[in-house]
């Protein structure tokens, strides 16, 4: 996989061109009573982020993270 980086916040992903399975839409409630909608395969939590990501066909495949938002944003006790 090659990252690209086209300017401040803008990333091109070579080689990411199609998905290995139908994503999810999910509609996640933060902390502050608000939502947030996002395309994706699954999360985790790294350190401080919430991380989301979708899996791409490859060999091997391979995650590209799609959202990454402070933990302090969800919900107390999210994991």
């Amino acid at each position: 996989m090659i990252i690209e980086d086209l300017g401040p916040n803008v990333r091109i992903v070579r080689g990411a061109l199609e998905i290995a399975m139908d994503p999810e839409l999910w509609t996640l409630d933060l902390r502050d009573g608000s939502q947030i909608t996002v395309l994706t395969h699954g999360y985790s939590v790294e350190g401080d982020e919430v991380v989301f990501s979708l899996l791409f066909k490859g060999k091997p495949p391979f995650e590209v993270d799609t959202l990454r938002i402070p933990l302090a944003l969800m919900p107390e006790g999210y994991s």
